[in-house]
């Protein structure tokens, strides 16, 4: 049975709209993230599909951002169902292997694995979802969601299945939390390398498929995915790339209030790349760029109009 519709506290830099969690009986094998009243919200909803940590298979995993990413008037989709926080890194925690692949081989999660994967195509079924919602007669979601603005994001190995799915034509901006193609391994603090388990969801031949904006938010040198992250930045060509550090570690912010200092970023970025807000621009844009005035980040543009 799907879970009850769960109402999110206000807290932070919390938008205008109260936010729910919940499992819509049409799409029981995600987390659905949306304003209470649909009704209230002016404009259309643009869509956020988001790959969790681990590519674990909890869709409450990140309530704290995506009831944020929510209450800012998104609808945002997290890949599977409600349940336990799982146990990887939170905010600034050292990461300790939290870069696992998405999609387990048969007969259960890789090795190490004390929980389910997600497979990177949940990202692209909740876009199908949204899409499908928008246009079906008796849904609550008729007409209500601007299916010309998707984002895909995700938070490490989630980011790694945003990228692999950035490619899709639908897609209007892709989110890298804390993540990066990983090349040679995965670094370890006692400077040496490991080789993820099982799959992994995208590598380099993923980045010359990317055809939108890109925003990087990575948790300093101390993160796990800088590393890579840095490699991407290198690799990625003609499409508009924001790359920006802070220095939290591989858990970033994202369970602090309001999804921390990233989760404000983030928002920044989501309003606009997908709603056209000129002030949220700003926080990107310029010379120098807003948030490149804030000494507590590291930022960096490539391919920039």
């Amino acid at each position: 049975m799907p879970a009850p519709t769960t109402e999110l506290p206000h807290t932070g830099t919390s938008g205008r709209y109260t936010a729910v969690m919940e499992m819509d009986a049409t799409q029981a094998d995600h987390t659905v993230y949306r304003p209470a009243d649909l009704s209230k919200v002016q404009g259309k909803l643009p869509v956020v599909s988001f790959g969790n940590g681990g590519c674990v298979n909890i869709g409450s995993a990140f309530k704290t951002l995506l009831g944020e990413v929510a209450s800012h008037g998104y609808l945002a989709i997290a890949t599977g169902p409600v349940g336990p926080e799982p146990a990887f890194p939170g905010p600034r925690q050292p990461a300790a292997g939290a870069l696992p692949p998405a999609g387990p081989p048969p007969g259960g999660p890789p090795g190490g694995m004390p929980f389910e994967q997600a497979k990177t195509e949940s990202l692209v079924k909740a876009i199908d979802w949204a899409i499908a919602e928008n246009a079906r007669k008796g849904s609550p979601y008729y007409g209500r969601i601007d299916t010309t603005k998707i984002a895909v994001a995700g938070q490490s190995c989630g980011g790694l299945q945003a990228i692999a799915v950035g490619a899709d034509p639908r897609v209007t901006t892709v989110m890298v939390l804390n993540s990066g193609i990983i090349r040679g391994g995965i670094p370890t603090p006692d400077g040496g390398t490991r080789q993820p388990a099982g799959y992994l969801p995208a590598s380099d031949a993923d980045l010359p498929k990317l055809h939108t904006p890109m925003l990087y938010l990575i948790g300093g040198e101390k993160d796990q995915a800088h590393r890579g992250a840095e490699g991407d930045f290198e690799a990625i060509q003609k499409v508009p790339l924001f790359n920006a550090n802070t220095p939290v570690g591989h858990g970033g912010t994202w369970r602090e209030p309001g999804g921390g200092a990233m989760g404000k970023v983030a928002i920044d970025w989501l309003n606009w790349r997908l709603k056209g807000d000129a002030e949220a621009a700003k926080t990107f844009n310029g010379d120098p760029c807003g948030l490149c005035k804030d000494t507590a980040w590291t930022v960096k543009r490539k391919n920039w109009k």
